[in-house]
Formats: structure tokens, C-alpha cells, sequence
């Protein structure tokens, strides 16, 4: 069994994710609930684990800690804001702390696992954009929900 801290946000995210008020998860809402649990598998994962389910349409708690521990166990840890910062730095030519949109979206639709043309519309709404470019620590810090320090800038 699970340690405390884990079972409570596994019933939180159940308890949001339980439309039907059974305990239980569509099956279909599995990514949604991997991901509110701070999980990033890639599709490839999830189609296997998705598979290898002999259950019916709907997951009980205890046929999701199994598969929340095999998705973390693959995921590994979580990327950090300083990672997704030097990640996109590279695309700051001018070394201004701005990224040129359209190499955002090619880099989102080409690269690792792809994301759709709605998908990258869905992330960037909103999302300033000034002279054909965006600030990287404000898209970090607005659209990843990723708080900022001053001194991690």
C-alpha cells in the first residue's frame, strides 16, 4: 500500500475524475489522471498500459496505483524549470530572454513526441506575443504553471 501523501492525492484525483460517483475512473480518463498526478508519459506508454488493463471500462484505486507506479517508475522525475529554460534558450539567438513563436511551434510539432497544430494552439493562447516573439520565463511561468524566482532568471 501506498504511503498516506500518495493515497490522498490518489483519491483526490479520483475523486475529481469519478463523474459516475462509483469510486472508480473511465478508463478513457486515465492519461488525464496520470497527468494530475505530475506524470508526462509519452503516448507509446500510455497505449502499452492501456493494453496490458484486463478490466472493464472503469479503473478502481487499486488498479491504478500498479499503473501510477509503472508510469512514474518510466517517467522518472519530474523536468525542472531550469531545464525547460535551457531547453529554450537555445532558441534565444539574441540572448534577451525571447524565443521567436515560430520556432516554439515547429520545435512542439516536430521534435520528441509531436503535438498536434490544436494542441500548440491550446498552449500558446494568450500567450504575449511581441515582434513575432514570446519571454520565455513568462511563458514558463504562465502557460506551465511553473513559479518563477528572480534568481533563477
Amino acid at each position: 500500500m501506498p504511503p498516506p501523501p500518495l493515497m490522498e492525492e490518489v483519491q483526490d484525483v479520483f475523486h475529481f475524475h469519478d463523474t459516475v460517483g462509483d469510486g472508480k475512473i473511465a478508463a478513457n480518463q486515465l492519461p488525464a489522471a496520470l497527468r494530475a498526478m505530475m506524470l508526462n508519459p509519452t503516448e507509446a506508454l500510455l497505449d502499452e498500459v492501456i493494453k496490458k488493463r484486463t478490466g472493464g471500462a472503469r479503473i478502481t484505486i487499486e488498479e491504478f496505483i500498479p499503473i501510477y507506479k509503472k508510469v512514474e517508475a518510466a517517467c522518472g522525475r519530474s523536468t525542472t524549470l531550469k531545464e525547460f529554460q535551457t531547453l529554450l534558450s537555445h532558441f534565444d539567438r539574441d540572448g534577451n530572454g525571447q524565443i521567436p513563436i515560430v520556432e516554439l511551434k515547429s520545435m512542439l510539432q516536430s521534435g520528441g513526441e509531436k503535438m498536434s497544430n490544436q494542441e500548440v494552439d491550446n498552449l500558446l493562447f494568450g500567450v504575449e506575443v511581441i515582434d513575432g516573439k514570446i519571454n520565455i520565463n513568462n511563458f514558463l511561468n504562465n502557460h506551465l504553471q511553473m513559479g518563477l524566482q528572480e534568481t533563477e532568471k
